[in-house]
C-alpha cells in the first residue's frame, strides 16, 4: 500500500525524536532541567554560538511542558540552522512549530526575507493547505477588479484573487467593494484543493451626503435641543443617531436636500464625548452614514452652573452681551447664586451707560451674602468711578470693619476723603494703604493730588514722580506729573512727559489734542 508524503514525514519525525530521547535522558539524569537547557540554549544564540545553542535546544524541547516554550526553542534552532545555510534542518523546525500552532507567522518585517522563503516552504509542504480562486464580475458578465475579498472577517486580498495557503474548513466568504452590493457565501476549503468563486456584484448608487453638523458648543444640560442639519440627495429617508444612545432619531427635509433632525437632552441623558451620526437611506435600503465634527457630552453640572460657566467664558473673550445673556439665564434657573450676580454686575460694569444694572446685581449679591468682600469691593470701586462717594462710603467702612487690612479699601477712604476736602485723613488712609500694598501706582498718583491741592507741589511731585515709574504707559499719572512740573516753572521737565504722552499708544483723540495744545504753548 503507499504511504502518502505526509505520512512518511511524520514518520522520519517520530523516528528522529525517538533516537534522541535516548541520548537526551542522560542530560536530565545528570540534573540539567528541560528548562535549564532553554535557557542555555538561548543565552548561546543570543551570544552568536549557534552550533551551541542548537545543541541545547534539541534537548530541551521535549521536556518543555509549554507550547510557547517549545515554539520559541524550535524557533531559534530554526534560525541557527540558517545561520549554516541549514535550509533542511530549519525547514524541520519550522514544520515541529507549525505542528504545535498551525496559525504561527514570523514577522515579515523584522525577520530576513532567506528565513522567510524557508518559513514559506515549511508551510507548504508540512501544513495541508487549500486554497481558493475569486472573481467578481458585475450584473452584464464584465470582470471588477479591486473588490475587497473577506473570510470570516478578515480581509485575504483583492479581486482577481487567487490564494493557496488556507487551513481547510467551512468559511463565510465576502466580497465587497464601494458603489456594489456585497456578494457573501457560505464555501468549503479542502485539503490541496483549488475552490473557484465567481461572485456577482450588482451595482448600486449610495446616497451622497455632503455635509452634516449641529449647533452644540458646549456641554448640555437637561432641556437643551440638539439641532442637526444634513445636505445631500433629496428626497430620500433621513435620520440621526447619538452615538449608541439614541438611534433612528428622525429628520425632515425642510427644503430641497437640506434635512433638519432635533433632539432635547432628557433629564435621565448622561453621555460624554459622544458622536453625531446621520444616516441617509434611498428606497431599495442602500444607506450612505456620516458623522458630524465634534463630539457632544453632558454636564454634571446643574443647569445654573453650566450657564454660570457660558457666560464666564463669555465675559473672558470680551463677549460683555453673551455673557449678560448667560448670566440672566443662570438667575433665572437660580436667583440665589451669588456669585452669577457678582458676575453679571461685571459685565454691566463693561458696557458704558449700564451703571444702574452694575449696582442693582452687586446690591443683590450684598443681600444673599452680606460679607461678600468680592461684591463689596466691586460695589465701592464703582461708586468711586462714577463720582459717588457719599454711597462709597459706608461700603469702604464696611469693608474695613470685615478686612481692616484691605489696602485697597484704605486707598478707597482716601479717595472718599480727598473728594471731601479733607487732605489730613486723606494721607493718612493712603498711607496705611501704602504700607499695606507699596507697588499701587494710583495710590501714588493720589497722594500727589492730596499734595497739590494742599499746595504741597514738591510733595506732589515725588509722588507722581512715582506713580509715572510704576506705571509709565498710564496717560493720567504723567499728564500729573507734566502739570505740576509747569506749575513750578520747570518748562522743561514738563516739556518732556507730554512728549513722552504723545509716544503712549492708548491716547484718545481729545487727550492727544489737549497735549499738542499744551505743547504749542510751551513752545511759543
Amino acid at each position: 500500500m503507499r504511504v502518502s508524503s505526509w505520512k512518511v514525514i511524520y514518520l522520519r519525525i517520530g523516528l528522529v525524536v525517538s533516537a534522541a530521547l535516548i541520548l537526551f535522558f542522560g542530560e536530565v539524569a545528570r540534573g540539567e532541567s528541560g528548562d535549564d537547557l532553554f535557557s542555555q540554549g538561548m543565552k548561546a544564540y543570543e551570544k552568536g554560538d549557534f552550533q551551541l545553542s542548537i545543541d541545547k535546544l534539541s534537548k530541551a524541547v521535549h521536556f518543555l511542558k509549554g507550547d510557547r516554550e517549545r515554539i520559541d526553542a524550535l524557533k531559534t534552532m530554526a534560525f541557527a540552522y540558517m545561520a549554516f545555510l541549514k535550509k533542511e534542518e530549519a525547514r524541520q523546525q519550522f514544520c515541529n512549530i507549525l505542528e504545535l500552532d498551525p496559525t504561527f507567522k514570523l514577522d515579515p518585517i523584522m525577520t530576513p526575507p532567506k528565513i522567510l522563503a524557508v518559513f514559506g516552504e515549511a508551510k507548504e509542504r508540512c501544513l495541508p493547505y487549500g486554497g481558493i480562486e475569486v472573481q467578481a464580475i458585475s450584473g452584464n458578465r464584465e470582470v471588477i477588479s479591486g473588490a475587497q475579498v473577506y473570510l470570516d472577517g478578515e480581509l485575504i486580498g483583492e479581486t482577481p484573487l487567487r490564494k493557496k495557503d488556507i487551513l481547510p474548513g467551512k468559511y463565510e466568504l465576502k466580497v465587497y467593494k464601494d458603489g456594489f452590493r456585497s456578494f457573501e457565501a457560505r464555501v468549503s476549503i479542502e485539503e490541496r484543493i483549488l475552490l473557484e468563486v465567481k461572485g456577482t456584484l450588482i451595482e448600486v448608487r449610495i446616497p451622497t451626503i455632503k455635509s452634516i453638523g449641529h449647533d452644540v458648543t458646549a456641554p448640555l444640560v437637561a432641556g437643551d435641543r440638539i439641532e442637526v442639519t444634513m445636505k445631500g440627495d433629496s428626497g430620500k429617508t433621513a435620520s440621526f443617531a447619538l452615538g449608541n444612545l439614541k438611534k433612528n432619531l428622525p429628520m425632515q427635509e425642510v427644503s430641497q436636500g437640506r434635512y433638519v433632525g432635533i433632539y432635547r437632552v432628557g433629564e435621565k441623558d448622561q453621555f460624554s464625548d459622544l458622536a453625531i451620526i446621520g444616516h441617509l437611506e434611498d428606497q431599495h435600503g442602500i444607506q450612505a452614514s456620516a458623522e458630524a465634527e465634534g463630539k457632544i457630552s453632558t454636564s454634571p453640572l446643574s443647569r445654573s452652573q453650566l450657564l454660570f460657566r457660558r457666560g464666564k467664558a463669555s465675559m473672558e473673550r470680551g463677549e460683555y452681551n453673551l455673557a449678560i445673556d448667560s448670566l440672566s439665564k443662570a438667575l433665572y434657573e437660580d436667583p440665589n447664586f451669588a456669585d452669577a450676580h457678582i458676575l453679571l454686575a461685571k459685565a454691566y460694569n463693561e458696557k458704558k451707560g449700564a451703571y444702574l444694572e452694575s449696582v442693582k446685581y452687586l446690591k443683590n449679591a450684598i443681600e444673599l451674602e452680606t460679607d461678600n468682600l468680592e461684591a463689596l469691593s466691586l460695589l465701592a470701586k464703582i461708586y468711586i468711578e462714577n463720582g459717588k462717594y457719599e454711597d462709597a462710603l459706608p461700603v469702604v467702612k464696611k469693608i474695613l470693619v470685615i478686612a481692616p487690612n484691605s489696602g485697597f479699601a484704605h486707598a478707597y477712604m482716601g479717595e472718599i476723603l480727598l473728594s471731601k476736602r479733607k487732605y489730613g485723613g486723606a494721607i493718612e488712609a493712603l498711607r496705611k494703604s501704602l504700607h499695606l500694598d507699596q507697588g499701587n501706582a494710583r495710590v501714588y498718583f493720589l497722594l500727589g493730588k492730596v499734595f497739590e491741592r494742599s499746595d504741597r507741589l514738591a510733595d506732589a511731585v515725588l509722588e507722581y514722580e512715582t506713580a509715572v515709574e510704576l506705571s509709565p504707559t498710564t496717560y493720567q499719572y504723567r499728564d500729573a506729573l507734566a502739570t505740576c512740573y509747569r506749575a513750578l516753572k520747570q518748562e522743561m521737565s514738563a516739556f518732556r512727559q507730554w512728549e513722552k504722552c504723545l509716544e503712549l499708544g492708548d491716547l484718545t483723540d481729545l487727550e492727544r489734542r489737549k497735549v499738542k495744545r499744551r505743547l504749542s504753548e510751551m513752545r511759543k
